[in-house]
């Protein structure tokens, strides 16, 4: 049975292959007749004067915080319509995020050759803007986790035989991504096929961002995912070589991973709506060579042209984990070091952001709320990886989430600017927040000490003239080492929820500890 439904499915692909390419004249036609218009940059990489990286929107600093809503899995398997996505925008933004990650497949926007249709996209533009929100758009494509599927792919690239690599299990099922292949996504013909509908999507989106305001929803773009999967497990794993048996080898898939990851990204880069590009590898190992390939690393992957900046999948639920990784992004020159995916239900997951943003990355959850099929068809941890129920209903933990979730984007400028020295962090020694705590940090002009007997989560930036300060319950500051302007005694109580913004003159340099209050690890 199963046999004949992929032949079925195989005659299906080629007869509607066969039907694009008859249509073809084998000149690639352009996205759309329309005027080109000027090139707009909406985000980019920046970096302080003391050499601190972080993402610029709009010619604003930002600090990026927020969560996955899988619309592709809504919409294919779930089958979902917009009106039962939308509370997801909504939550989203209830819940304090100032960005969500949406998947697009590449199929979504060119169901056919040559025919682009952007009713998802737009979908996902309006309820951005209706929620306040900014986009990190997901561009799933050729190398989704080391595989190629029919749900993600347009189906003419499939049905060219040359394309295809060899592999153990082709065509085998995937109930959230279609049929399972290997492509060579590197083929000139794939890399102009996938520049044509990356230029077509971001001309749309500059498009519609024109007509609604400029409000600049989409501010980054991840090219594939987690793409480093294809040599450290995929080609061992499914025996993956080319049309002649010949194997492909670690080296030569890499190169093709690379290739790929770079000409998509160029893509965005030169664009009509311009976005810092990144893609997401699975870390664990820092940017050392990965353990699976010598001689393989991140650092491959960010020295691409077409990749801004490299971001990470940690999936860690310690302080000392999360901290291990972030300082080793950091120590990428220039690189704002984002946690692109980490599991919503860990419980310390407070502790986690708070930890992850004083040492200068940005953090986004995955995911909001897990697809009713996957709570009911997967097993642990996947069925409910969730910041919330898959219904949308509160965690034990999602209050303590929010609660620090505020402090951070409210200050979101500042958080992004403040380099680590002068970034203090409260309550974060351990993976949760002890409910008594008395604590010390200096940071380069200020020394803080901390008290509270509420369990709260707390921090202070030194901005140099003014110190800014914030609680997720109540507690007590005491400042020295320099003078705070109306603060009696220099000791200020903090009410959870408030940002306190002092006028403060220091008196001269101190011995930032700061990084030594993050966990254990660098003590």
């Amino acid at each position: 049975m199963i046999f004949n439904l992929l032949r079925i499915m195989a005659v299906l692909l080629l007869a509607t292959g066969c039907k694009a390419d008859a249509a073809h004249n084998g000149k690639d036609n352009q996205p759309s007749a329309r005027e080109v218009k000027e090139p707009v940059t909406i985000s980019k990489i920046a970096t302080t004067p003391q050499g601190k990286p972080y993402l610029e929107v709009a010619g604003e600093p930002f600090a990026l915080y927020g969560a996955q809503i899988r619309i592709d899995v809504f919409r294919s398997v779930d089958k979902m319509d917009w009106d039962e996505i939308e509370p997801y925008f909504q939550t989203a933004q209830e819940f304090g995020l100032n960005c969500v990650q949406v998947p697009m497949p590449w199929k979504f926007i060119e169901p056919e050759q040559d025919k682009y249709v952007f009713d998802e996209m737009d979908k996902v533009l309006f309820l951005a803007n209706k929620y306040s929100l900014k986009v990190e758009l997901l561009w799933f494509s050729t190398n989704f986790i080391g595989d190629t599927y029919t749900w993600l792919v347009p189906a003419y690239l499939l049905t060219k035989a040359p394309l295809r690599l060899k592999r153990d299990g082709e065509a085998a099922f995937h109930a959230l991504y279609g049929y399972t292949y290997s492509i060579t996504f590197a083929d000139p013909y794939v890399l102009e096929r996938e520049r044509l509908a990356i230029t077509a999507l971001f001309a749309h989106i500059r498009d519609w961002d024109d007509a609604h305001g400029g409000t600049h929803p989409v501010i980054t773009c991840q090219v594939h995912n987690e793409p480093d999967a294809l040599v450290r497990w995929r080609l061992d794993e499914k025996k993956i070589s080319w049309k002649d048996g010949t194997p492909l080898t670690k080296a030569e898939g890499w190169d093709m991973t690379l290739k790929a990851l770079d000409a998509a990204g160029k893509a965005v880069q030169a664009s009509e709506y311009k976005v810092a590009t990144r893609t997401n590898v699975i870390s664990g190992s820092g940017v050392a060579d990965f353990p699976q390939t010598p001689g393989i690393s991140p650092r491959d992957v960010y020295n691409l042209t077409g990749i801004d900046f490299l971001s990470f999948d940690p999936y860690m639920e310690t302080v000392d984990k999360i901290a291990s990784e972030v300082s080793a992004y950091s120590s990428l020159p220039g690189n704002y070091p984002l946690i692109a995916e980490n599991r919503g239900d860990f419980s310390t997951g407070a502790s986690l952001m708070l930890a992850a943003s004083a040492l200068g990355a940005g953090y986004d959850i995955y995911d909001l709320a897990t697809s009713p099929y996957i709570t009911s068809h997967s097993a642990p941890p996947f069925n409910t990886e969730g910041i919330f129920q898959s219904d949308l209903t509160k965690k034990p933990h999602t209050d303590k989430v929010k609660a620090i979730l505020a402090g951070l984007v409210a200050n979101g400028k500042e958080v992004a600017l403040t380099a680590k020295e002068d970034f203090a962090a409260f309550n974060i020694l351990s993976d949760k927040p002890s409910q008594t705590l008395s604590q010390q940090i200096a940071t380069s002009g200020a020394v803080l000490d901390f008290e509270t007997s509420s369990g709260a989560l707390a921090f202070v930036l030194d901005m140099g003239d003014r110190l800014i300060a914030f609680s997720t319950a109540e507690a007590k500051v005491k400042v020295t080492g320099g003078t705070v302007k109306d603060l009696k005694d220099n000791v200020l109580s903090l009410s959870g929820g408030k940002t306190y913004i002092l006028s403060y003159s220091s008196d001269g340099a101190q011995k930032s500890t700061t990084v030594q209050n993050i966990g254990t690890i660098f003590k």
